[in-house]
């Protein structure tokens, strides 16, 4: 304790075992009357002495190759001051998967310890697959925040079960619901840098409306930085914990034409992707991010060579390169900033600065040829060279949702094999981790080597700041955290000790492995993480080969000794699921995008018919009516007023995919208020029913959609009917099979973020309806199991 017991002033370190910590026993003199008693105010709870603050940053989908500070051809001036500063590790691994490694890195327990065995868009009812943090297992947010800490997150949250991101809530796995004070960013897997699904706690703010060059990646840099002027004008002695997690470089690829021009004219990638990844692994060895040793893993017999490709499209897969790096150089120049207004505040000296770089290795979910929107990708789709080049002249502007060519992202991943989603070789767990804390990591601009894992970043922060794990939180007995502090490997005698981190499993969608002793043993992916599809993959078990590597000599996994030592391959093999049934990792599930779809916990469940009147926005895909793969109905009875109408009815989607049902805006006074639905097929096709201009009074509308049978992506016939009157009939060959763009939400009255229109009926948003929705009837019409049984036996 600091000061007088019981004096206004007074403060005390907690021992952290129980938090909150219970309210302590009033220490003064209560008498009949006030003037003979003496007040006692509880002492306020802060750190130990000297506790730093805390900024942990991580990027996403970065790759280990792609930022300068680990040999890439990307300049990262901002990572590269901080390894300058502090230390570069280089063996430091995550889930290779977003929701699954954030889930890791704020509990400091493995990803299927926290409910996250992959990510929340396709979580299975198992408890290591239910995409919920359990209560045993308190987040690093709540421990500091507990013990006098402001916490504070930015960015992407992943870890929000998508069944419960709506306005109802509940909001105990949101971050003000884990130990978080204050959150602005998006919630979900990814977002328009443009137009993001953004809330400034729990509620959706819009302040790109009307604002065309905001972009979030400055605007949470701009909050970031207010954030911690704010706190430390009014608490200059209380320490923060930023968590700072930007979308980039995760798609959609939205740097602004500034950093594009930048990056562009440096001609970084003019070479193609087999010169670019010698070049990176030239840097690395170097730059001494590879030792000596290390081989360069070969180029994938299922990718093409650089020169095998036709003018085209190397023209296209440069221009989507160089977004991309715009992208992480535009991230890395606003983290910076952050970084910056640390130092301006006079916190730099007392601050522990963690960042990660990436959250898996790069992404190839563009599939082999890239995407002007990645939507098309998690619907099965791919997009020909040829017809990308419509979205070429404006790549990576609000226009498109863009993510690059399957190669880029192995190669980002330099020196290692794979990418994204495989969790069996270091290309898709590798990431780049800088660190630093003036004063306490003493060896400037040094490298380790040790092996460790996203689980270890709790325990480091808890050692530097001296804040224990707590025994229980809010009463419920804590789990142990399963990662081990990384501290020990501050000070320069211990650059070259061995790792604390003997053991570490890896799984995700059936790909396995397990890091023991300087040894991997691994599966060979048997599905292709850029061929997205629904078909059935391999038995889970019998389906796979496995590999071995000794990665104490052979650090990249070049050398398959598989064959040479089966003995120890089964030795790990048993580890692996020895560890597995410790974890929660069991039961393992190899299926990708058919989970997508997966029944959950939901406020729709079962529920066909859904009533709405008036205005209603950001209503979530699973807190909405799902017209997917089914009939349906939509009808809106509305008053229109004198002089006629226009807006938005009802949207679900946006630029990219999605639905919309409107009184049109109409030029020049010609066909103001006439009815249309349309039906945008990601952005690939758009089908409209359009109906008469409406005059004043009460009107029906009705939209009828009769699926032509069971399916994913089935097509159908819509009928538009206007006052009891058929307006309209049209055809769909196809449908949106597996999901609307997931950052987009079920409106009613306005239209909160991208248009469904392109050219014919362009409106811009929010589009607000000038009349009245006296009543909206969404009516579903699923098929039954025996429908859908007796389709896939025709099939057969």
């Amino acid at each position: 304790m600091t000061g007088v017991s019981g004096d206004p002033g007074a403060t005390i370190t907690i021992d952290g075992k129980q938090i909150p910590p219970p309210d302590p026993k009033f220490g003064g003199v209560i008498r009949e009357k006030a003037t003979e008693s003496k007040p006692w105010w509880a002492p306020r709870v802060v750190p130990p002495k000297g506790a730093p603050n805390v900024l942990l940053i991580m990027t996403d989908d970065q790759g280990f190759g792609a930022p300068s500070t680990f040999g890439g051809v990307i300049p990262t001036p901002s990572m590269d001051r901080i390894a300058k500063a502090g230390l570069r590790f280089t063996n430091f691994h995550s889930t290779s998967l977003c929701s699954p490694t954030r889930a890791a890195l704020i509990t400091g327990r493995n990803h299927h310890s926290v409910g996250f065995g992959v990510v929340g868009e396709i979580a299975t009812g198992f408890p290591g697959y239910d995409s919920i943090i359990p209560i045993e297992k308190g987040t690093i947010g709540t421990i500091l925040k507990a013990n006098g800490y402001d916490t504070s997150w930015f960015g992407k949250d992943h870890n929000t079960p998508s069944y419960q991101s709506s306005q109802a809530g509940p909001f105990e796995q949101w971050p003000n619901g884990m130990g978080f004070d204050y959150f602005y960013g998006f919630v979900g897997g990814d977002a328009s840098q443009w137009q993001p699904n953004l809330f400034r706690n729990t509620t959706a703010i819009y302040p790109f409306e009307g604002n065309p060059k905001w972009n979030l990646e400055t605007a949470m840099a701009d909050d970031a930085i207010q954030h911690i002027k704010q706190l430390k004008e009014v608490a200059p002695d209380k320490p923060f914990f930023v968590y700072y997690v930007p979308g980039a470089t995760h798609a959609p690829h939205h740097p602004t034409p500034e950093w594009i021009k930048k990056i562009s004219e440096m001609h970084l990638f003019d070479d193609g992707w087999n010169k670019v990844r010698e070049t990176i692994f030239a840097n690395q060895k170097r730059l001494g991010i590879m030792p000596d040793n290390a081989k360069l893993t070969p180029w994938p017999k299922d990718l093409p060579q650089w020169d095998s490709l036709s003018f085209d499209e190397k023209k296209l897969f440069i221009k989507q390169a160089d977004v991309y790096g715009a992208f992480l150089a535009y991230a890395d120049h606003e983290i910076g900033r952050v970084i910056q207004a640390v130092e301006d505040l006079g916190e730099l000296d007392n601050t522990l600065i963690i960042y990660i770089g990436g959250d898996n290795g790069a992404s190839s979910e563009g599939m082999i040829n890239g995407t002007p929107n990645e939507f098309t990708t998690f619907n099965g789709v791919a997009v020909p060279v040829k017809d990308q080049f419509l979205w070429y002249p404006f790549w990576g502007s609000e226009r498109t949702f863009p993510h690059f060519a399957a190669p880029w992202a192995w190669a980002m991943d330099t020196p290692f094999k794979w990418v994204k989603q495989v969790p069996s070789h270091f290309g898709g767990t590798a990431q780049g981790v800088v660190m630093s804390w003036p004063g306490h990591i003493n060896d400037a601009g040094g490298i380790r080597r040790q092996f460790h894992h996203v689980i270890d970043i709790v325990p480091t922060i808890l050692e530097a700041t001296r804040i224990p794990q707590p025994e229980t939180i809010n009463g419920i007995k804590q789990s142990p955290v399963e990662g081990v502090s990384m501290a020990y490997t501050w000070d320069k005698a211990n650059g070259n000790a061995a790792t604390r981190h003997a053991t570490q499993y890896f799984e995700m969608l059936g790909n396995r492995a397990i890091y023991k002793d300087g040894w991997v043993a691994a599966t060979t992916p048997a599905t292709i993480p850029w061929e997205l599809s629904t078909k059935t993959p391999p038995d889970v078990i019998t389906g796979y080969n496995w590999e071995l590597y000794n990665v104490n000599e052979d650090p990249t996994q070049f050398n398959d000794l598989a064959s040479q030592l089966p003995d120890k391959l089964k030795q790990l093999q048993d580890a692996f699921y020895a560890e597995a049934r410790k974890y929660n990792v069991l039961p393992l599930d190899n299926s990708s995008l058919s989970r997508w779809n997966t029944p959950r916990p939901s406020l729709t469940a079962g529920r066909t018919v859904f009533n709405y009147s008036g205005e209603l926005t950001g209503v979530p895909a699973s807190a909405a009516p799902s017209i997917l793969n089914k009939s349906y109905t939509i009808t809106a009875e509305v008053d229109v007023p004198e002089g006629g109408a226009e807006g938005m009815i009802v949207t679900e989607g946006g630029r990219f995919g999605g639905y919309g049902l409107f009184l049109s805006k109409g030029d020049f006074g010609v066909g103001h208020g006439r009815v249309v639905f349309l039906y945008n097929l990601l952005d690939l096709k758009r089908t409209m029913w359009e109906g008469p201009e409406l005059e004043s009074g009460k009107h029906t509308i009705v939209f009828e959609f009769k699926a032509d049978g069971p399916g994913l992506g089935k097509g159908g016939t819509g009928v538009l009917s206007v006052d009891g009157k058929i307006v309209a009939k049209n055809s769909l060959e196809h449908t949106t099979p597996i999901t609307f763009p997931e950052d987009e939400t079920f409106d009613i009255g306005r239209d909160t973020r991208t248009g469904v229109a392109l050219l014919e009926y362009r409106y811009d948003s929010p589009f607000k309806f000038t009349g009245k929705i006296d009543k909206l009837t969404v009516k579903l019409e699923p098929f039954t199991p025996e429908q859908i049984a007796e389709a896939a036996a025709q099939r057969q």
